[in-house]
């Protein structure tokens, strides 16, 4: 969730800046008054612990990010008010030191995250806490906050507010983000702030944070309430190993949600869907960024075909049924930082590890004929069946080679729908695939240094091959 410098107007971050301020001094001042000179550590390890579980980021559509925050979870522990403070300290110093997160755009951020994260988190927290206590059969310990008796309920509330609070949070960033395309509009129309309007960043931040963001929020909330609440005797030396869980945690998870997504093509009914996402997950993305659709007749003439917007992918319809389709996208600048990927060019990036400009072919066969037989010259990176693959059955072996500029290349991975290695090619460009029944997706990745582009160090294409098993 945290909006680049550049991405909103000064409307909308003054009007923030303008929000959080007294904000921030009501929060100082209610710490000071009420929280006890023994538990400012505390308020330290809950900035160190929330900076520390925002360096893990999704990168989202746009250049912004998704990612847990841990501000609920400080509410609970400390106080919706401590916690606002810790949170926003944590996001000035991403936003000052890392680069993650603009200077600009501070008020907006700590607004999104600390004050929602933690206010209204920590408020539907107290109200499930509330509401559940007259159905605890046990009455409550009254000896620790946290007896065994209430131990599910409050971890059920915190589950809950936490996964609220964030999507609450992602809810605003991207209504502030969409609605600069109609607030502030050049001469020839495009937006001088984020491009992207309401109905394409809302989705785009949402599904997100709906999903694998909002889930993995509430994973770290409870577990580590789990682990503070069972040893409150050692709060202390708990919260500092607290981090380290935090780490674990997403060395196990992250891997799987970084940048593990292709661009593919499905059928859909009598229709076909240009889908970009990993697995049986579907992100929105932006039309423009197809460049090139064709589609062939099992002799290898083309056949004319339309694109259509359709939910979360582009409709593709033939006059007439193809036997291959072929599409080129243009993803654009891709940055890996110490924060994680964000579709933006290393100039516009920060604390950048490599970047890379981005581009997709995929091929469809739905026959076999010349057009599926022949390389594409459209296709800078080709994979090419050197058999039928609609003869095969589940189990048999499909070779394929791939091919660089209409040349074979060796040493080349090949991987399924699920990014998992399944072999690499030979020395002819050769691959053999083993075959499964239903949707089979393959894709080779290859990159080569980028000459005279100061926004990437290397060229990255991904091509994939798409076809259907029945046997």
């Amino acid at each position: 969730m945290h909006i680049p410098d550049g991405y909103l107007g000064p409307e909308t971050y003054g009007g923030l800046w303008a929000i959080m301020v007294p904000i921030w001094m009501v929060a100082s001042k209610k710490v000071k008054q009420s929280l006890e000179a023994t538990r400012v550590p505390y308020l330290a390890m809950a900035s160190a612990f929330s900076l520390v579980a925002m360096m893990f980021t999704i990168p989202l559509p746009g250049g912004t990010t998704g990612h847990i925050t841990g501000s609920t979870l400080v509410a609970v522990l400390l106080g919706p008010w401590a916690a606002l403070l810790a949170v926003s300290v944590a996001l000035m110093i991403q936003a000052l030191v890392f680069g993650d997160g603009g200077i600009t755009s501070i008020g907006a951020n700590c607004f999104n995250i600390a004050f929602i994260g933690a206010m209204v988190g920590y408020g539907i927290y107290r109200f499930i806490t509330r509401i559940g206590r007259p159905f605890i059969k046990q009455p409550p310990d009254n000896e620790k906050k946290f007896g065994a008796s209430n131990l599910f309920l409050h971890l059920t509330g915190a589950g809950i507010a936490s996964y609220l609070s964030i999507n609450l949070g992602g809810l605003f960033t991207a209504i502030e983000l969409g609605l600069q395309p109609l607030l502030h509009s050049g001469g020839s129309g495009a937006s001088l702030y984020f491009p992207f309007p309401l109905k394409m960043a809302i989705p785009a931040v949402m599904i997100p944070h709906l999903t694998a963001v909002g889930l993995l929020e509430v994973t770290v909330t409870v577990l580590v309430l789990l682990i503070i609440f069972k040893s409150q005797p050692a709060l202390v030396s708990r919260m500092k190993t607290i981090c380290f869980v935090l780490m674990f945690i997403f060395i196990a998870v992250f891997p799987t949600l970084v940048f593990a997504h292709d661009f593919w093509i499905e059928k859909k009914g009598n229709d076909f869907m240009v889908v970009y996402g990993h697995g049986s997950q579907r992100l929105e993305f932006e039309p423009t960024k197809i460049k090139t659709v064709k589609a062939f007749d099992f002799r290898g003439k083309e056949v004319e075909v339309t694109k259509e917007k359709k939910a979360t992918g582009v409709l593709l319809k033939p006059i007439e049924s193809p036997s291959l389709f072929f599409v080129e996208i243009d993803d654009g600048y891709w940055s890996k930082t110490i924060y994680g990927w964000k579709n933006l060019p290393k100039t516009k990036a920060s604390r950048v590890v490599e970047s890379f400009r981005s581009f997709y072919y995929s091929k469809a066969l739905l026959s076999w004929g010349e057009a599926a037989q022949r390389p594409l010259s459209d296709a800078k990176l080709d994979l090419l069946p050197l058999e039928n693959p609609f003869e095969l059955k589940e189990g048999n072996v499909l070779s394929i080679r791939v091919l660089y500029q209409g040349k074979p290349i060796s040493e080349l991975e090949v991987e399924g729908g699920d990014h998992k290695k399944i072999t690499t090619t030979d020395k002819e460009g050769v691959a053999k695939l083993k075959i499964s029944k239903g949707h089979q997706v393959f894709s080779v990745n290859y990159k080569e240094p980028i000459k005279n582009d100061p926004d990437a160090d290397l060229l990255r294409i991904t091509s994939t091959l798409t076809f259907e098993v029945t046997k």
